[in-house]
């Protein structure tokens, strides 16, 4: 589920987000920016065989057609990239409801929005 489809209410979402991300950190799907190219993680960071390493599999089209080059890079860990979209799942639980009655987990993009601070479902909200 994403943010967008959690039910109606109150959100309140924290003001840092997410600008770079480490090599240790990519997961499926991130999207980066790497010299002007986007670029999409296909795989997760894996360890390598030498240690402070990491394998990652990446997609993107380094010319402006429909050509799509996928690679696998070996980098530092702490290697650090300049993140576009970083999806990260999030328990969110309406703070007025009885505990674990009214909760969702729901895919949190922390270069756009950041972290979920605290969420007040509509019935609760008409109520106040």
């Amino acid at each position: 589920m994403l943010l967008s489809d959690l039910p109606t209410g109150i959100l309140m979402l924290t003001g840092s987000v997410v600008t770079a991300v480490e090599a240790r950190e990519l997961r499926e799907g991130d999207l980066l920016r790497v010299s002007g190219t986007q670029v999409t993680v296909t795989s997760p960071a894996d360890d390598h065989v030498l240690t402070g390493m990491r394998r990652v599999s990446v997609s993107f089209r380094p010319y402006d057609n429909d050509t799509v080059r996928t690679e696998g890079w070996t980098l530092p860990e702490a290697a650090r990239f300049t993140a576009v979209q970083l999806l990260r799942p999030e328990h969110v639980e309406c703070a007025l409801c009885k505990p674990g009655t009214n909760s969702h987990v729901v895919l949190v993009d922390r270069v756009a929005h950041g972290w979920v601070q605290r969420w007040v479902c509509d019935s609760h909200h008409q109520r106040s």
